[in-house]
C-alpha cells in the first residue's frame, strides 16, 4: 500500500489516520460520561484518562487536516443521487473536523475556569492562567458536551452513509478507507 493517496485510493497515512481519531473520539466520549459516574475518589484518575485522550484526539485530528490539505484525498465515488450527496459529505467532514477541534478547546477552557491546571498526557501540567468561575465553568462544560454529543451523532451518519455505500450502492466508498476490505 503506498503512503500517499491516489486519484482513487487513499494512502496508509490517511487511513491510519483516520483509523486512529475513529478510536480516540469513542473513548474520549465515553471515558467522558464515565468519568462523572466516578467515585469521589476515582474522579481525577477519570479526568486525567479524559483530558488525556481528548488532547491526543485533537493532536492526532490536527494532524490528519494537515495531512489532508497536503495530500488532498482521492474523489468522491459518484452515485446515482446526483451531486448534493458529494456537497453533503463535504460538509459533513467539514463539520466532523470544526467540531473535533472545537470540542477539546471547549474542555481545556472548562478545565481552565474551574481554576484547575490541565495534565497534558501525564508529561506536565499548564497552570490555569485565571480564577475559578464556576458559572464560565459550568456553561463551557455544557458546550463541551453538546458538541461532543453532536459529533457522535455526526460520526453515526458518517457510519451510516459509508455502510450506506458499501451494502446499498455496492461501491468503493468504504473499501477505500477500510484496508482488506473486499
Amino acid at each position: 500500500m503506498r503512503l500517499r493517496n491516489s486519484a482513487k485510493a487513499y494512502g496508509s497515512v490517511a487511513i491510519g489516520l483516520h483509523w486512529v481519531v475513529a478510536v480516540l473520539v469513542p473513548a474520549a466520549w465515553i471515558s467522558g460520561h464515565l468519568g462523572d459516574m466516578l467515585p469521589r475518589a476515582a474522579h481525577e484518575i477519570g479526568l486525567f484518562t479524559h483530558a488525556s485522550l481528548g488532547l491526543s484526539m485533537l493532536g492526532f485530528a490536527l494532524a490528519r487536516f494537515a495531512w489532508r490539505l497536503a495530500d488532498p484525498p482521492p474523489a468522491p465515488v459518484a452515485t446515482k443521487f446526483g451531486s448534493w450527496t458529494v456537497h453533503a459529505g463535504e460538509i459533513a467532514h467539514l463539520l466532523i473536523y470544526g467540531i473535533m477541534f472545537a470540542i477539546p478547546v471547549l474542555g481545556v477552557l472548562t478545565q481552565f475556569a474551574r481554576g484547575e491546571a490541565l495534565p497534558v498526557l501525564g508529561l506536565f501540567a499548564i497552570a490555569s492562567p485565571w480564577a475559578a468561575d464556576r458559572g464560565f465553568a459550568h456553561d463551557m462544560k455544557e458546550m463541551h458536551e453538546a458538541l461532543a454529543n453532536g459529533l457522535m451523532i455526526l460520526i453515526a451518519a458518517h457510519v451510516a452513509a459509508a455502510l450506506l455505500h458499501h451494502y446499498w450502492l455496492h461501491d468503493r466508498t468504504l473499501k477505500r478507507m477500510v484496508p482488506g476490505l473486499r
